[in-house]
């Protein structure tokens, strides 16, 4: 199993203690080399478009004979969340390789014992305050929860951990068993893998059991409940954002849906008076082509006196889940502080937005009974295109 590095949440490489006399004496910095790339673990690819490498230096303070490095937002920066609506392609760089060398050095830059060597799997997601430093714990499948409710007629997308889940079993509704296997070539773009089972039919997924090893043997490592779910009146939104995990995961809004659009523009007064308005136009006879007729001290009524510019509009839908269960909830708490989120509306057309709600009240079956959440979504652009 790989080592993860969530780069959302800071990752810290402590280096190995320097020991000896004579080597701490001579001790002057350490230096960190971290190496970035695409492809198979075990190759580094040096034409691959991810890869990249950097030489990090830090002196010890005092009398320490180590230092710690945070890695996480240099890593962060080679990871790409791409969404167009097809999951194989958000695979491409949303998992990427990264190899840490670490060495003391004197102050002529000769190596102080041994070099360490290290790698990692790194994923955009985060780690959460109680989980402490540098949480490396892998989920399963790529969920916060053991139970999903979809859209029938929509396609079901599950994100999974290749590295732990060797097969799928999916339990229909009426109860016959469709066994998916999962593979690990080791290579950066599928360690994230996107199973995708049809729900146009009659017959609709009911419960996924994810396995150790291939054709549903080895461990039964989780199971989770599908709650499949009919809309006849409203038009269904799909809301597809990066979660916790960095994987892509679907959110259904089922009921009413509220589109509005908010302006913005300036103005300046400008001067519409002309001292001299000369006209030209076509003369009367053939010898005059033109006749020059002139005005003094005159402005048109119909002209702008303040007059707009810069005038665009941001446009913004309201959507509400329908009734939901309880064990939905950290989904929504992860679509909260989700740095990647895009709208799929009920005629397949992608928008990538941002969430303008900055508040979450958590609502439970004890509680509330019945739980449906209203979020507010902002098209991530403008209306009349600006893009240069």
């Amino acid at each position: 199993m790989s080592t993860i590095i969530r780069t959302r949440s800071p990752y810290f490489i402590r280096t190995p203690r320097v020991t000896g006399s004579t080597n701490i004496a001579n001790l002057s910095y350490f230096q960190i080399n971290i190496t970035v790339f695409g492809g198979v673990n075990s190759t580094v690819d040096l034409c691959n478009d991810i890869y990249t490498t950097y030489s990090l230096q830090k002196k010890p303070l005092g009398a320490e004979v180590s230092v710690s490095f945070d890695i996480s937002e240099i890593v962060n920066d080679h990871i790409e969340q791409i969404f167009t609506g097809t999951y194989p392609a958000s695979q491409a760089k949303s998992s990427i390789w990264v190899t840490v060398t670490t060495s003391a050095r004197e102050s002529d830059g000769t190596v102080i014992g041994s070099t360490t060597s290290n790698n990692y799997l790194a994923q955009e997601g985060y780690n959460k305050f109680t989980e402490g430093v540098n949480y490396t714990i892998e989920p399963i499948a790529m969920l916060s929860s053991n139970y999903i409710q979809y859209h029938k007629g929509a396609d079901l997308i599950i994100p999974l951990n290749v590295e732990q889940v060797g097969s799928v079993k999916m339990i229909d509704s009426n109860g016959d068993n469709n066994v998916t296997n999962v593979t690990d070539n080791g290579n950066n773009n599928q360690k994230i893998k996107y199973l995708n089972w049809p729900t146009t039919g009659s017959v609709v997924p009911k419960v996924l059991q994810l396995y150790s090893g291939s054709e549903g043997q080895g461990t039964l490592l989780n199971k989770i409940i599908l709650e499949p779910v009919e809309e006849c009146k409203y038009p269904v939104n799909k809301i597809t954002f990066v979660n916790r995990w960095g994987a892509m995961q679907d959110l259904f809004f089922f009921k009413k849906s509220t589109e509005s659009l908010e302006a913005t523009r300036e103005t300046f007064n400008r001067s519409i008076f002309e001292a001299r308005r000369v006209n030209i136009d076509d003369g009367d006879e053939p010898t005059d082509p033109c006749r020059i007729t002139k005005e003094y001290n005159v402005y048109s009524t119909t002209s702008h006196a303040k007059k707009t510019f810069n005038s665009n509009a941001t446009e913004s839908i309201v959507l509400n889940t329908g009734f939901v269960n309880e064990l939905m909830n950290p989904y929504f708490e992860e679509l909260m502080v989700s740095e990647y989120i895009w709208l799929t509306d009920s005629s397949d057309t992608i928008f990538p937005v941002n969430l303008k709600e900055s508040s979450f009240a958590k609502k439970t079956g004890l509680n509330d009974r019945l739980i449906n959440y209203t979020m507010s979504f902002e098209k991530s652009f403008s209306l009349v295109n600006n893009i240069r």
